[in-house]
Order: C-alpha cells, then structure tokens, then sequence
C-alpha cells in the first residue's frame, strides 16, 4: 500500500500578545472594562444617577459620562462606591489620585475661581442664611414632578 505523501508546514508563529497597560493592567480591578457585565453595571449605574456628582456639588448640572470608583479601588464594584461624573471631573480625579497633583478647577460664568483654596477665595464670606440662595440639592428635594402627582390624585 502506497504511503501518503509528506508535505512541508511550516509552524505559525503568532505575534506576542502585548501586556496589558493602562486601566486593564490594574491587577485589582475584578471586572474587566470591556465585558458585558460592566457595561451593564455602568449603564444602571447612570440611568441611576445621570447628573455629575461632583459639578453637582459646585451648583452645575452637568451630564455625566463616565463611572468611578468613588474610593478609589477598582475591585470595590459596590454600588454605593460608584458614582456618576462627566469626563472632565473623572480625569481630573483620575489625575489627582495616580500623581498626586492638583486639579486644575477653572472659573465659574462670572470669572470667579471655583478652587476654594484659591487666594480670591480664602477671605470670600459665606452669605448669610436668610440672603443665601437654595442649594440645588434642596431645590430637587422639594420638586414634586406634574406626571407622578397627577397619577397619584387620579386614584
């Protein structure tokens, strides 16, 4: 019986997968960031909270985009540590926590310093209660939405 006939392959050398870096490279972190669970995690997360919580704390609505540890560590995946931020205060975040730096705060519309260290700032009185304007956080507390208290009334 005739033997097959040998032929020549040749071994494939598939290029090394590089190292992981950046965000991924963080050996705590116990959900990766491109699996479904934690975009699933992060859509809940917004859809939650959709408002920036540290703009939020300055009086600014802003959009949030971006969910953060709110402790700083990657495998804390608790809902309570996680919180909604735009990017801007995520990278500013972000870069305070990994070099120690000072963020960068920027001015409000009338040109004052939002940094509350800043030397404008540190002689700056708080207004007195009576002439001080609601915060935003009361100001929701007390907002009473038209749809859910016409729904209430109907029954």
């Amino acid at each position: 019986m005739p033997k097959s006939i040998k032929t020549h392959r040749p071994a494939l050398h598939l290029p090394k997968r590089a190292n992981p870096t950046g965000r991924n490279a963080d050996a705590r972190r116990t959900i990766p960031l491109q699996s479904a669970r934690w975009q699933r995690l992060r859509a809940t997360v917004l859809a939650e909270r959709p408002l920036c919580a540290h703009c939020f704390e300055r009086g600014q609505i802003t959009s949030a985009t971006d969910v953060d540890h709110a402790d700083g560590d990657p495998s804390n995946n608790l809902r309570s540590n996680l919180q909604s931020l735009c990017h801007e205060c995520h990278s500013t975040k972000t870069m305070r926590e990994r070099n120690g730096s000072t963020p960068v705060y920027g001015c409000d519309v009338n040109g004052m310093p939002l940094d509350p260290a800043h030397e404008w700032n540190k002689n700056r009185q708080q207004p007195a209660a009576p002439d001080r304007p609601p915060s935003l956080a009361h100001a929701a507390a007390d907002f009473i939405d038209p749809a859910v208290s016409r729904g209430r009334n109907a029954r």
